[in-house]
């Protein structure tokens, strides 16, 4: 991973991540966008996929391009990877496997642009326009992000990432505001209503528009249950309700039908994700969180693999791609899919948390 940064950078200058194993391409195209308008971009770049996520980890990056053929995790693998996990992102695919099938997986998955690397040499000016406009443009809105991940999603990854922000929610019958401070919700609004009640409204919403800001702290804070049990909760209402979301502790009589919900809601779980492990089939890591046992993850996927296709022969059946190992405190869940795995370990909080 590499940054180019010449001298004092003004204000408005933007952070681009170009993903690609053509080094020399790379850097021919860092160049061009450093000396085309000097000050407009900090161009960093990155071989493959691993000091790519790096970079986005440590660097608030306005836009990536990748490539589509990389070792390991090709650029529509880590495209979709990136939609999940950063849905602010703004991300174009420029490669030279520019078939109309990886146009079309691009585009779906949530590339803003797709160009061949062949227009490079005739159409640089063309390249540069787009790759701006798409830059300033604003976040995507929660109706354009419900083809990839839904409000709660966004909301989960503000809260998994540990950051501080509001997350503004309007639709065109209301709008409301969550606080998010260190991945906890302290507080929530729209209308009236504040605490849970406007959380489980706002996350009701079936369509609308999002737009993430800077934190500031509410008046005062009206929400303390962790932030997995409300999404949760929220989902079961949902389900439960028919899209009628009422919380449980509202006040007022339940209207019909609401009592089995009420009822369910106090034996929801308070478990927290405590660790993520993302492998390839062949156990390269992919992404890990708050994981400090890697290397024995990525080995228990492989023996669960083992296991699962031993039983699927003994049972003369379809192997197994999911497995939960629970206990009272704990759960385990494996993913086992054709081209990665997938760990994730949540348990109870300590008491009094």
């Amino acid at each position: 991973m590499s940054v180019d940064s010449p001298g004092q950078q003004p204000a408005r200058a933007r952070r681009i991540l170009l993903v690609d194993d053509d080094v020399a391409f790379t850097s021919f195209f860092k160049e061009f966008l450093l000396t085309y308008r000097p000050g407009a971009w900090i161009v960093h770049t990155a071989d493959h996929y691993a000091p790519a996520l790096a970079c986005l980890k440590e660097n608030a990056i306005d836009l990536a391009v990748l490539d589509i053929r990389m070792p390991i995790m090709d650029g529509l693998q880590l495209l979709t990877l990136l939609k999940r996990t950063h849905p602010e992102l703004q991300l174009v695919i420029l490669t030279s496997s520019a078939t109309p099938e990886h146009r079309a997986q691009s585009l779906q998955n949530g590339a803003a642009l797709f160009f061949d690397k062949t227009e490079i040499a005739s159409g640089l000016d063309k390249i540069y326009a787009a790759l701006e406009s798409v830059a300033s443009a604003p976040p995507e809105g929660f109706r354009g992000m419900l083809r990839q991940v839904g409000l709660p999603e966004v909301l989960q990854m503000e809260c998994l990432g540990r950051k501080s922000s509001v997350l503004e929610v309007t639709s065109p019958n209301a709008s409301g505001r969550i606080f998010i401070h260190d991945g906890s919700i302290q507080h929530a609004e729209m209308g009236s209503a504040q605490g849970e009640a406007a959380l489980f409204q706002l996350l009701g919403l079936s369509g609308g528009e999002f737009h993430l800001k800077p934190f500031s702290r509410p008046a005062r804070q009206t929400i303390d249950a962790n932030w997995e049990s409300l999404v949760m909760e929220a989902a079961r209402l949902h389900d439960e309700a028919a899209g009628e979301i009422v919380p449980p502790e509202s006040d007022g009589p339940a209207p019909d039908g609401l009592k089995s919900t009420r009822a369910a809601s106090s034996v929801v779980s308070r478990r927290r994700i405590q660790e993520i492990v993302l492998c390839s089939n062949t156990g390269e890591l992919f992404y890990e969180w708050q994981s400090s046992a890697i290397e024995s993850r990525i080995q228990l996927l492989q023996d669960i693999l083992k296991i699962s296709a031993s039983l699927a022969k003994s049972l003369n059946q379809a192997r197994p791609d999911r497995l939960e190992v629970e206990s009272q405190d704990s759960r385990a869940v494996m993913l086992l899919q054709a081209d990665r795995r997938v760990f994730v370990l949540s348990a109870n909080p300590p008491p009094g948390s």
